[in-house]
């Protein structure tokens, strides 16, 4: 029933699978990922192949005038998981050290903009920043190791993991901690005529899927065990590491996982809107998401 990179933000997922927690539900769950050769998420789930796609915002908002208009039914983390990755001997501690440093950030005006307004708003100067497209690349904390950029624009908490250097030495600089583009990073979809005709499968699969979020928080130890099966070309400590780091991200101040918050969505939007990365609109957001489906705490 999903459509996800196997890696662990999506930790809740496989212990609901592997502890027989979807069977509970009366449920058959495929987990599955193949790139994006045959169509983005959304666009093979409105082929009928997956009924849940984890989307972002921008794309589930414009599925909303398109044949195939998609809801979401939760998030997967509470804030961004996109940030500027280091080493601690660049001398790169903060957005306004990227001055003067060799920068990878992905061919992207969105991301670009990201990087702008975070290098500034921390009293920077983003013209002194040496930008490098890395094309259809995505470096990882390897390339620093490497001495090819300074600095990359990637995924906090995975990324930043891959290198041969102690993990201490990394530097992992958070967009939300200069307050620019605060957004949920994920959210979990599905077809809004699916969910209209499977409104029980759906709480199911939440219910499961939550319980499975839950667990992986409170017992990381034991989910890095049930991760390795599948994320088997990883080594232990990354997936520690990297569970460790993205745990804190998938509940709410609620308590409950997936919940998704109202302000965070219109402002998110409307930035991308301002600054020309979406069509969609404020009015779009309307039916785009809802909480209902989620289990209570």
């Amino acid at each position: 029933m999903e459509y996800v990179v196997t890696w662990p933000n999506h930790a809740g997922l496989f212990v609901a699978r592997k502890k027989g927690w979807y069977q509970e539900g009366g449920l058959d769950v495929d987990i599955s990922w193949d790139g994006f050769d045959r169509g983005t998420p959304a666009q093979l789930a409105a082929k009928g192949e997956f009924q849940f796609a984890s989307i972002r915002l921008g794309e589930l908002l414009e599925t909303r005038h398109s044949e195939h208009p998609f809801v979401a039914v939760a998030t997967f983390n509470q804030n961004q998981l996109g940030g500027v990755i280091t080493r601690e001997e660049n001398g790169i501690h903060r957005f306004r050290d990227l001055e003067g440093k060799t920068v990878s950030i992905p061919p992207v005006e969105r991301l670009k903009q990201m990087v702008v307004e975070a290098v500034e708003k921390d009293g920077g100067d983003f013209s002194k920043v040496n930008v490098v497209d890395p094309g259809v690349f995505e470096p990882d904390i390897r390339a620093i190791e490497k001495g090819k950029y300074d600095a990359l624009f990637n995924v906090l908490g995975w990324e930043a993991y891959q290198g041969s250097k102690p993990f201490s030495g990394v530097v992992q600089l958070s967009f939300d901690e200069v307050g620019v583009t605060p957004h949920h990073a994920y959210f979990l979809c599905v077809e809004e005529s699916y969910l209209r005709s499977h409104e029980d499968q759906v709480r199911a699969f939440l219910a499961a899927t939550s319980r499975g979020y839950d667990f992986a928080r409170d017992n990381q130890a034991e989910t890095v065990d049930i991760l390795a099966s599948t994320m088997c070309a990883s080594e232990e400590d990354v997936l520690t590491a990297s569970l460790a780091y993205m745990a804190p991200s998938w509940h709410a101040p609620s308590g409950r996982w997936g919940e998704m918050d109202a302000e965070i969505v219109r402002s998110y939007t409307k930035w991308m809107s301002e600054n020309g990365f979406t069509t969609a609109t404020l009015a779009d957001v309307e039916g785009a998401y809802t909480n209902d489906y989620l289990p209570e705490k």
